[in-house]
């Protein structure tokens, strides 16, 4: 295995397995990946149709400027300047109604019904989040005001909105869009099929989840809009442009260089379409235990977590985080949540991560490659599952791959990963993977990101195809097969309160060249804890008291705690986004017939109707940027101003 020297730095974010959500409440900070609650343990990344019939039938946005009188440009700031304000949300809004088959319109300020009532939906936010809901109340107010909506503000627990509103039960189907028919081969829970397949509970706007935006390499975009018909799509967006073949476009790009001109026309297209209204990015804002050595103001903020201390680096005390939000699954093979992602890593690695300067760290393999087509995995040879399943190989992650990830029945969180890519064993330590077309950014798309998974456990749901029994296996959501592969050893998952873990002594990292001096002591605390913590006032009382070590600050507190002398607070950049996610799917708008969210001309007038700049000053205290482009402004990707 080859040997790359890290100098020992203070800070670092652990990067997760794919998280593809992001709970909006300020999370502390959030793992890289996909999707998570906005609001994890603020710890250590750790938190055009007329809808009638579930088809397109419409072409939504020709590529014109949008209608009389409003400008777009190639990259519309919906929400500022000129594209802020009643006059240009309600232009944009009458051509959504003059594209529907229903008679939508305005009476006065008023925005009506074909029955000629005021047209009323809700929006949800986080429970026990404060800013989740005062967001949620500015855009009720700024929908109120600028399209006489009236907009009924409710809060849910996050869990429940994932399980009961935000995702489905696969179902499949066809649909046609844009002119052709789409079927839904492999349906998911996060985009069970067309349309015409809906969550169990109706719902209309959302600003629980934010979803990532893969900065290192956005390429991974194409599980949330590589057409109708992506692994990631619980809204039920239908892109109204060639999706995929700019993404196979993008595909192709053999360079950073080329992978950034081959992306400038998918975000154009994303961020006229606004398949999700995009308001902003704000950093995490965490507190932390003034003694606690380590957390660093980067992206990569945790990556290191096995170094970091209490005052003089030795063996002591108990990390402990707080989260607004319990556990669905601990299972590495179905998590898709960012809070589960944390309590999954302080027990159990992943294959790699990225260190502060955003440079692969090889964890539990390396990776290499000369042409960007053929990939070498090195296993280290010093990882050990628990008994009986003894030591980590080769075989393992090969079998993960072709058995469960790579089969037409597991759906497991990383299946998309891996279509079409080839795998073979070729040493006791070694495998290769070969891509469909050359990828020099492949690990920083995070697809070649394992978990180790010991196949001795899995086999014999393979054989029979038991998926139920798989996402129910007591070793796996109680991660009892970790070994040596983790800091810490998890104790005890106790469901509506939390884990509880002690320190891993015969954990792997301490054996390794690479990376900081004090990994071969790491880690450096005795216990660690994950609380779940539903109110704020509560979480934020723990930090207050030293209870807990970490958690995260709302931003209309972040000046009373920056100048606590008991707290450190951090500003850390994260991937996720705070969006309004509209549900274009066949039980959301339920002001009346039609569901006008799955309208092109309907979302940009949602996007002009909220002012980017007041949600950032009044709920945000100024501490984030106004997000246009699918990208945050910090990342090499990001499209500029031109």
């Amino acid at each position: 295995m080859s040997r790359r020297h890290t100098d020992e730095t203070e800070g670092g974010r652990h990067i997760g397995r794919r998280q593809w959500l992001s709970a909006l409440g300020i999370a502390g900070v959030a793992t890289l990946a996909g999707c998570s609650e906005q609001g994890g343990d603020g710890g250590d990344g750790s938190d055009g149709s007329d809808g009638s019939d579930g088809t397109d039938g419409g072409d939504g946005d020709d590529g014109g400027d949008g209608g009389d009188g409003v400008e777009l440009g190639d990259f519309p700031k919906f929400g500022v300047d000129d594209l802020y304000g009643p006059e240009v949300a309600r232009n944009l809004a009458q051509q959504a109604f003059e594209q529907s088959e229903y008679e939508y319109g305005f009476d006065g300020d008023t925005m009506v019904n074909p029955d000629g009532d005021q047209v009323e939906i809700n929006i949800y936010h986080s429970a026990g989040q404060e800013t989740s809901q005062l967001t949620a109340e500015f855009i009720a107010q700024e929908l109120g005001e600028n399209l006489g909506i009236n907009v009924v503000v409710e809060a849910i627990d996050g869990t429940r909105f994932n399980n009961e509103y935000w995702t489905g039960e696969p179902q499949g189907g066809t649909d046609t869009v844009n002119g052709e028919e789409v079927e839904w081969e492999s349906p998911t829970p996060q985009n069970p099929g067309p349309r015409s397949v809906t969550s169990n509970e109706p719902w209309d706007m959302s600003v629980v989840f934010g979803l990532n935006t893969y900065p290192l390499n956005p390429l991974t975009n194409e599980v949330f809009f590589d057409g109708a018909n992506p692994f990631y799509n619980p809204v039920g967006y239908y892109p109204q442009f060639d999706a995929q073949a700019l993404f196979e476009e993008a595909r192709q790009a053999s360079s950073r260089e080329e992978l950034q001109q081959a992306f400038v026309e998918i975000f154009e297209n994303l961020a006229r379409e606004q398949p999700y209204i995009t308001l902003l990015f704000s950093d995490d804002l965490v507190g932390y235990n003034p003694d606690l050595e380590g957390p660093i103001e980067n992206f990569s903020n945790g990556w290191d977590l096995p170094a970091w201390h209490f005052n003089d680096p030795s063996v002591s005390g108990s990390y402990d985080t707080v989260t607004s939000a319990g556990f669905t699954t601990l299972n590495p093979l179905y998590n898709t949540e960012n809070g589960a992602g944390n309590a999954i890593a302080r027990a159990l690695d992943q294959g790699y991560t990225f260190d502060e300067n955003q440079e692969y760290f090889p964890l539990l393999y390396d990776m290499s490659t000369e042409d960007g087509e053929v990939w070498t995995f090195e296993v280290r040879e010093n990882l050990q599952f628990s008994e009986p399943y003894g030591q980590v190989t080769a075989e393992d992650f090969v079998y993960l791959i072709q058995e469960l990830h790579q089969s037409d029945w597991a759906n497991t969180a990383a299946s998309s990963s891996w279509d079409g890519v080839e795998v073979e064993q070729t040493g006791e330590f070694e495998f290769e993977a070969t891509l469909e077309s050359p990828n020099l950014l492949w690990p920083q798309t995070y697809d070649p990101l394992l978990y180790p998974i010991p196949r001795g456990l899995v086999e014999p749901y393979v054989e029979e195809e038991d998926v139920e029994g798989l996402e129910q296996n007591e070793e796996l959501l109680e991660l009892q097969f970790t070994g040596n592969l983790g800091p810490f050893t998890l104790d005890e998952w106790n469901r509506g309160s939390g884990t509880e873990y002690t320190r891993n002594d015969e954990y792997y990292l301490r054996d390794i060249d690479e990376g900081p001096d004090l990994f071969s002591e790491g880690p450096l605390f005795e216990e660690a804890k994950i609380s779940v913590v539903e109110e704020q006032a509560s979480r934020l009382g723990a930090l207050e008291t030293g209870e807990a070590d970490s958690a995260a600050i709302p931003p209309e507190q972040y000046e009373s705690y920056d100048e606590d002398e008991n707290v450190t607070v951090r500003q850390v950049p994260t991937p996720y986004n705070t969006i309004i996610s509209v549900n274009q799917r066949e039980n959301g708008w339920n002001a009346g017939p039609g569901n006008l969210f799955q309208l092109v001309p309907f979302r940009q007038a949602l996007a002009s109707a909220i002012s980017k700049d007041s949600l950032i000053e009044g709920v945000y205290r100024g501490l984030a940027e106004p997000h246009f482009t699918w990208q945050p402004r910090w990342s090499e990707f990001y499209p500029g101003e031109e």
